[in-house]
């Protein structure tokens, strides 16, 4: 029994353009082709499909059209989706665009409330844990299916080491466990993963350069998880230009030399531009003279205009958990916070 792995599609993602939004049901459609070629019998989504609860109709029918292209080459695979923090309409009493796709043949959406799925007459065991039900359950209880021979928990949530503010969800037992919420792929554990998303689209991509974007396959039987690559556009920042000893002309030369030693070119890319002690006058000559030209050749373009002196301030990491990342050593219970996660996928802050 093979199972595929994808989360936070972010479907409908319109952050920097009208590119980038196409980038995301690009990468889509062609992964799910890939999929198709390693003919899983299971393809379990793990939250975060639309990049919001509100979107149009193109990103939904992208899905529906992705979805049906895959069952044409695989009839008897089964599509099963739990509702991710930017699937779930802030009031409850409206319907999101999973209740769309769900609507779909051999499509399985559990949206509010935990599901089990039973397939192959019982045999495979799937259980769909969604954003909400983390939300507005005070204790929630996950157990594998003890009839089953296989049994595979997909659930949309950070994981975190403080158990106070956390549920406790044990993952003995389970086959699989397949998570959603961060975009970087990662192995939590044994046969415990995050898939991570398909494209760049957080806030700061270029935190996410050096990150392989793809999906997983699980083999049940034999405890193998492999992770796919896929083709995400390029994210390159480079190293502060410095402003110091000349104004714009002197920023555009060393600019220019910057830009120059890309390894590919730039053609395409995510960029970051850190500019450092530049003047907001001879900022506005740069932009005229040179990033308006650079803009025009990348996907998205970002100057940093950083200060000439300061001091350097640390920043913490986005991990999906708060200390240190549970090991193979700790894999009796995953914490699941309860608090409510960001619509970055991140647990909000009171």
């Amino acid at each position: 029994m093979k199972v595929a792995h994808l989360s936070d599609l972010h479907l409908g993602y319109d952050g920097q353009g009208a590119e980038r939004g196409a980038d995301v049901l690009r990468i889509f459609e062609s992964t799910l082709q890939g999929v198709a070629e390693l003919r899983p019998e299971l393809v379990v989504i793990a939250g975060d499909v639309f990049d919001h609860p509100d979107v149009t109709a193109s990103p939904i029918a992208t899905f529906t059209s992705a979805v049906r292209r895959l069952r044409d080459t695989l009839p008897e695979v089964v599509v099963a989706v739990v509702a991710g923090v930017r699937d779930t309409p802030l009031d409850p009493r409206r319907h999101g665009p999973l209740t769309v796709i769900g609507a779909q043949d051999r499509v399985e959406v559990a949206s509010t409330r935990v599901r089990r799925l039973g397939l192959r007459d019982g045999e495979v065991s799937v259980t769909l844990v969604p954003h909400a039900a983390l939300m507005t359950s005070g204790n929630l209880k996950l157990a594998p299916d003890p009839a089953a021979r296989w049994n595979v928990l997909v659930i949309h949530a950070a994981l975190a080491s403080e158990a106070s503010h956390a549920h406790g969800v044990r993952t003995r037992g389970w086959d699989y466990v397949a998570l959603g919420s961060n975009h970087a792929h990662t192995r939590v554990a044994d046969r415990i993963s995050y898939s991570g998303s398909l494209e760049r689209i957080g806030q700061d991509p270029w935190e996410e350069a050096a990150t392989d974007k793809g999906f997983i396959t699980a083999r049940l039987d034999s405890g193998e998880v492999r992770f796919w690559p896929v083709q995400a556009r390029a994210a390159v920042s480079l190293a502060p230009v410095e402003a110091t000893g000349g104004g714009a002309a002197t920023v555009a030369r060393r600019l220019n030399e910057a830009l120059a030693g890309v390894p590919g070119g730039i053609d395409g890319k995510l960029l970051r531009v850190p500019v450092r002690g530049l003047s907001a006058d001879d900022m506005a000559a740069l932009d005229r003279e040179l990033l308006a030209r650079v803009r025009r050749r990348v996907a998205e373009l970002r100057v940093d205009a950083l200060p000439g002196q300061g001091t350097s301030h640390g920043k913490g990491g986005r991990g999906a958990w708060r200390g240190s990342p549970p090991g193979d050593e700790a894999v009796g219970d995953l914490l699941i916070p309860v608090g409510r996660l960001s619509r970055g996928g991140e647990p909000a802050r009171a």
